[in-house]
């Protein structure tokens, strides 16, 4: 929550259970084929909608969240272009710093 996550959006849930799959051992990656089918599976929706959802939660919390928090934990993950890590990234990123 410190990051600037909002709970009330679907793309804040799908990440948290991704990231509590992968905590729980099971195979998440590669994200798109493994991860985010599992997630649209569970959840009755696509997995490009599973994706998406994900990508605005992380766009949402780069908006509002605490920047220096969000660069100290996550900055050398920034995609160059977007400014924020990629799905992947953060999820990778979160892993490393849960363990």
């Amino acid at each position: 929550m410190q990051l600037g996550f909002q709970p009330n959006l679907k793309g804040y849930i799908l990440l948290c259970r991704l990231i509590e799959l992968a905590l729980d051992g099971d195979e998440i990656l590669p994200l798109k084929y493994v991860g985010y089918q599992t997630l649209a599976s569970e959840f009755a929706v696509n997995a490009a909608s599973v994706e998406k959802d994900i990508q605005n939660a992380i766009s949402s919390a780069w908006l509002r969240g605490n920047v220096d928090t969000l660069y100290r934990e996550f900055g050398e993950t920034l995609d160059e272009n977007k400014g924020k890590p990629t799905n992947k990234q953060f999820v990778l990123t979160a892993l490393e710093r849960l363990h």
